[in-house]
């Protein structure tokens, strides 16, 4: 079976995709014929009408077997600002699974970005541990919390927060840019992608906003809490931005007062550190265990990054501050699926910047798989940690810790962008 993979190009191409994606997502509503409609059309028109996405197809003769949508994304990755490769909506024909599509669309996917110059590409599983076999390495966890209104904190005022219309898109993207200016991970958004989140109904846009100014954020819509009772709801927060404290304040305030008509408000974030804001962080469980541990969230892996070239990686990280550490490192990594990456690379740390030498000596050594290796370089795990369970061999331990500060030089990665 000889396959060919090219972008979706005919009307009748972009059908037999929602066809496709109908199968192999019947949970995303494109069942009924007005359903598939709307998805072929919003398909179409988004790449037309978004140069940064694009939808492409497996096919052998004209049958349609697989297809995804690529993204072109920008990552603050460590403080730079590198091309990153995303890859979504994979599917595989029903008649088709088991016979290496999704393979052959990964493959390509890794080749497509490898060839525009993207030192790492990333995507959300369907199984982690289909992807982590193909180096792919994980990225933070999400945190769900679910907390009472009343348990949230209770400022002095919420005289700044204010609901937004479309017209302000423009101050939720220079709000949203000024975070990812300085945050490690956060990919580079467009005013488009904030003006489409004013056309989901059920979504609000609530924002702390001084002096004409968006200073913090949060997307919301308001769920069903009870098939009993339609009184009984609950406020899901799905996008929440803040830059200083006093945004912090006055939004927690704004949701502490819906404690008339809100049973929880539920928190999807990629922070540990958030149970530390409330004075009861126990969510609806009542689960106690080991042994007077209090469930107060769930928490799930989903973003996975990949290194696809290692020269190319630390050229986009030349400018990057390793901790101002300094030290000749040898960096051996283990990759099946491309064979350029597979093999050893000498790194010279010297008081922070980092550079692949051509030199041969080194101080220490470092093994370990690529998609580890992937999820310490962009700072989702600590060396130590990959060390204490035998993730990584070092040759030499007395340069642990400062392996560690190397790789320790930035926070774990955040990512706000589903794709």
């Amino acid at each position: 079976m000889k396959l060919n993979i090219r972008k979706l190009a005919t009307e009748q191409e972009f059908m037999d995709f929602g066809e496709l994606a109908a199968n192999a997502y019947p949970g995303f509503k494109i069942q009924t014929q007005e359903e598939k409609k709307n998805f072929v059309e919003n398909a179409m028109k988004t790449q037309k009408d978004n140069p940064f996405v694009n939808l492409y197809g497996v096919f052998e003769d004209k049958n349609l077997y697989g297809g995804m949508r690529y993204h072109d994304f920008k990552i603050n990755l460590l403080s730079a600002k590198v091309k990153v490769g995303g890859v979504g909506m994979v599917a595989v024909h029903l008649l088709h699974k088991k016979e290496k599509v999704a393979k052959e669309i990964i493959t390509d996917f890794i080749n497509h970005y490898k060839s525009e110059g993207a030192s790492m590409v990333i995507l959300y599983p369907f199984r982690p541990d289909f992807y982590k076999k193909m180096g792919f390495g994980f990225g933070t966890s999400m945190n769900q919390y679910k907390v009472k209104p009343c348990n949230l904190p209770k400022g002095r005022s919420k005289a700044n927060i204010t609901f937004l219309k479309e017209e302000e898109a423009n101050k939720l993207l220079e709000c949203y840019t000024r975070v990812y200016e300085k945050t490690n991970g956060l990919i580079e958004k467009y005013e488009r992608e904030f003006a489409m989140m004013f056309k989901n109904p059920r979504l609000r846009i609530a924002a702390y906003k001084k002096n004409n100014e968006v200073q913090g954020y949060m997307a919301f819509e308001f769920k069903s809490g009870s098939d009993r009772s339609p009184m009984i709801n609950d406020i899901i927060v799905n996008d929440f931005v803040f830059e200083n404290t006093e945004a912090l304040n006055e939004m927690m305030t704004f949701l502490n007062s819906q404690s008339d008509q809100i049973r929880y408000v539920v928190f999807n974030i990629q922070d540990e550190d958030f149970r530390f804001l409330l004075d009861d962080p126990r969510n609806d469980s009542d689960n106690l265990f080991t042994p007077v541990y209090h469930e107060c969230s769930i928490q799930g892996t989903g973003i996975m990054y990949r290194v696809v070239n290692m020269y190319r990686l630390f050229e986009d990280l030349k400018e990057h501050n390793f901790n101002n550490e300094s030290l000749k490192l040898k960096i051996t990594v283990r990759d099946s699926f491309i064979k350029e990456n597979d093999g050893s690379y000498v790194v010279n740390f010297e008081n922070g910047a980092a550079a692949i030498s051509t030199g041969k000596d080194y101080d220490a050594e470092i093994s370990l798989d690529i998609a580890d290796f992937s999820s310490l370089i962009t700072c989702a795990v600590s060396f130590k940690s990959l060390y204490k369970y035998g993730r990584v061999h070092l040759s030499k331990d007395e340069y642990a810790e400062k392996i560690n500060r190397i790789f320790g030089s930035a926070s774990k990665p955040v990512c706000m962008t589903i794709f």
